[in-house]
């Protein structure tokens, strides 16, 4: 079968962007503080740490991250006090521990100055030791990066570095109150890959406001100009019932769903014509770079920073809205800065809401993580890791894909279901079978977890 809009138009709903596993509505807001000490006190070494900046210059309207805009200076030192306060106290195993990655994001990370930024990797390193070969990785705003940034980050071990480019079409940019110069983003590649950092990333997103496909493909041959080393191309996520500010966004500009799929179509084939790998569901590499290696050995993993080579490392959350992603849980601290802060400063909980994982919740996690990861499923791995009969254990979920099977998407095979390279542009889709959490309405597509009444949750897959 052929692969055509159509056809991914008739899979594509709203649905999770999975990282590991678990969908939001099982958290729970009642999560014990003990069980999360007791999951830092337990931490396997090494470890990797993610730190949220929430901070921005500016709202851009498509965004849908968790961030402030903030004009004065004041909230940083106080941030930056408070998480001092925070690593300080830390019931880690040891004094200092191992840690093979640590990723600032936001926000905009490279909101605080130079001095800020100096600041918080002292505070980072009191109690986290990177080990040799580490990946220390921070997402910047080109816009607002300067010169100065650059170097203290290649000067603090930075070794990668990402920016949301999201657009070079001034007339989509201008639609999302996203001001950005095409050459100031070549200015920050070439500095930071001549001090020394060895992989850019670049961002973009399609079905924004006034894109088309020729807006969209000359975007995409000035980002394949730089040459960055990988690429994360998402899919614009329209939820104004959740973040607000996006109602400023006319929605009669965004590319209908035909049109969307042609964007998301178009740059996975310029990608591969420029020997880009696709990684997963929205990520791209070259060929040579260790992810798509990782893929091709099927040995990639997820977790809520992204894709990585590295297998099973527990992540520590740092910072307002910041997850925590341990064996056995998941943990995330609050997501309103203003009752971060008022926890911290009076000595109350962080946690806003957390999951422990049951035995069921970690073996399909590891099915879905397989399947988004490396594309492949092997039965008798998951078997013995969890002692099951897989054709048992998932026979309705597996009677779930015989719609997917039959359209060319997946293989089931003796040793395992296979993702074609059909089947790839609609792993979600596949993936989402697997979540015991996540059910539709009887004889709908309608997810059951609704925001608000008649709205979904999620965004569109594709």
């Amino acid at each position: 079968m052929e692969l055509t809009p159509e056809l991914l138009l008739r899979h594509a709903g709203a649905g999770p962007r999975y990282t590991s596993y678990p969908t939001a509505p099982i958290w729970k807001s009642d999560y014990p503080q003990e069980d999360a000490d007791t999951a830092l006190r337990n931490v396997s070494r090494p470890a990797s740490v993610y730190v949220h900046i929430p901070f921005c210059v500016a709202n851009c309207t498509f965004c849908g991250c968790n961030m402030v805009v903030a004009g004065i200076r004041s909230p940083g030192t106080r941030y930056l006090d408070n998480l001092e306060r925070y690593v300080a106290s830390l019931p880690l195993p040891a004094e200092q521990i191992e840690v093979s990655r640590i990723h600032l994001g936001g926000g905009t990370p490279t909101w605080l100055t130079s001095a800020e930024l100096t600041r918080l990797y002292k505070i980072l390193h009191s109690r986290f030791q990177p080990i040799a070969g580490a990946e220390i990785s921070v997402e910047a705003d080109p816009e607002i990066t300067t010169d100065e940034q650059v170097q203290t980050l290649a000067d603090l071990g930075v070794n990668r570095l990402s920016m949301g480019v999201q657009s070079f079409d001034a007339t989509v940019l201008e639609a999302i109150n996203r001001p950005q110069e095409h050459t100031r983003v070549h200015s920050i590649m070439a500095n930071a890959r001549e001090l020394g950092m060895g992989s850019m990333n670049l961002d973009l997103i399609y079905g924004l406001p006034h894109q088309t496909l020729e807006r969209f493909e000359e975007t995409l041959t000035k980002t394949l100009e730089m040459r960055p080393d990988r690429l994360a191309v998402f899919g614009y996520a329209h939820v104004p019932w959740i973040k607000f500010y996006q109602r400023s966004i006319d929605a009669d500009a965004l590319p209908g769903p035909i049109e969307r799929i042609e964007l998301f179509l178009l740059a996975h084939k310029m990608l591969g014509e420029a020997g880009y790998q696709a990684i997963g569901m929205d990520h791209f590499a070259l060929r040579d770079d260790e992810l798509a290696v990782a893929q091709t050995e099927q040995r990639l993993h997820r977790n809520f920073m992204g894709y990585t080579t590295q297998p099973d490392l527990e992540l520590i959350g740092l910072g307002m809205s910041a997850i925590s992603e341990f064996h056995g849980s998941y943990v995330q601290h609050r997501a309103k800065l203003s009752h971060w802060w008022e926890a911290m400063e009076q000595g109350a909980s962080l946690i806003e809401k957390g999951r422990t994982l049951t035995a069921e919740d970690q073996l399909r996690r590891e099915v879905i993580n397989r399947l988004m990861c490396n594309l492949v499923l092997p039965f008798e791995a998951v078997e013995s890791r969890h002692e099951i009969r897989f054709s048992q254990h998932f026979a309705k979920e597996l009677a779930e894909l015989e719609t997917f099977e039959k359209e060319g998407l997946l293989e089931r095979r003796a040793d395992g279901i296979h993702i074609t390279q059909m089947g790839r542009f609609l792993i979600r889709n596949i993936c989402m079978v697997f979540d015991a959490h996540l059910t539709r309405k009887p004889g709908t597509d309608d997810l059951s977890t609704k925001q608000q009444v008649g709205q979904p949750r999620f965004s569109q897959t594709v």
